[in-house]
């Protein structure tokens, strides 16, 4: 397999040549310094994946020739939607790339009570560049969807077949709710939801809501994990594997 990149516009079923530009291009030629002759792999999110060389090499742009083309996708049965209070910085940036190599489905930026990192349109963007990045790494032929930010309560009225909410269930005014353990997770196929809070938590009305609204609260153990690490130990039980 060469070195993969990816195609912003599908160039269509029956292309023989194909034109890189853009980023893409200058990684290309910048970067890798490719030469004629060279293989690469080309995606554009959907699923199909072309083999191809490079056949010349311009300042800007490069043409490839497609040797072959099919549709090849490597996503789990499961359809795992993950909202999530995003956490600060480049923390953001390493947990969206660790969620597109588990195979999450979609990831949805939570807005909620104790948020501190407010997901703002210029950080969704660049968090969209990074699962390019982190499928031209890992393989993966479909892009994670990152939607655009969501205030909580509506997050917990859309219709996931199985929902799960992550809280630590020592929080206070929560003696009387059952959660379930990581361990117990569990989803065979279909659309599966899980939110995850920020730094301090869901509050009380949050949990109490959410149970309200159907979902199952569940803790992931007795230490209190950053929210990159309860994402990433959700999506590994749900999905590895799969």
């Amino acid at each position: 397999m060469g070195q993969r990149y990816y195609l912003e516009q599908s160039p269509g079923d029956d292309v023989v040549e194909i034109v890189l530009e853009g980023q893409e291009a200058q990684h290309l030629i910048k970067v890798m310094r490719a030469r004629v002759g060279d293989a690469v792999e080309l995606f554009d999110g959907s699923g199909t994946q072309w083999e191809a060389e490079v056949q010349e090499i311009r300042r800007n742009e490069a043409t490839l020739r497609v040797l072959t083309s099919g549709f090849i996708s490597l996503e789990p049965i499961v359809q795992l939607t993950i909202g999530v209070a995003l956490p600060k910085g480049d923390r953001q940036k390493w947990a969206i790339g660790k969620l597109v190599e588990l195979g999450v489905h979609r990831v949805v930026p939570l807005i909620t009570e104790n948020g501190v990192a407010q997901p703002v349109e210029k950080a969704i963007e660049r968090l969209r560049r990074q699962v390019v990045e982190a499928s031209k790494q890992c393989g993966r032929n479909h892009l994670m969807e990152i939607t655009e930010p969501c205030a909580l309560p509506d997050f917990l009225g859309q219709p996931f077949m199985q929902r799960w909410i992550a809280h630590p269930p020592t929080g206070k005014g929560l003696a009387n709710v059952a959660f379930v353990s990581v361990g117990a997770l569990s989803a065979e196929s279909g659309s599966v939801g899980v939110a995850i809070g920020p730094e301090g938590g869901f509050s009380v009305r949050e949990i109490t809501d959410s149970i309200v609204a159907g979902w199952t609260p569940l803790q992931l153990g007795s230490r209190i994990l950053r929210i990159e690490t309860a994402a990433m130990a959700v999506a590994a039980q749900l999905l590895l594997g799969r």
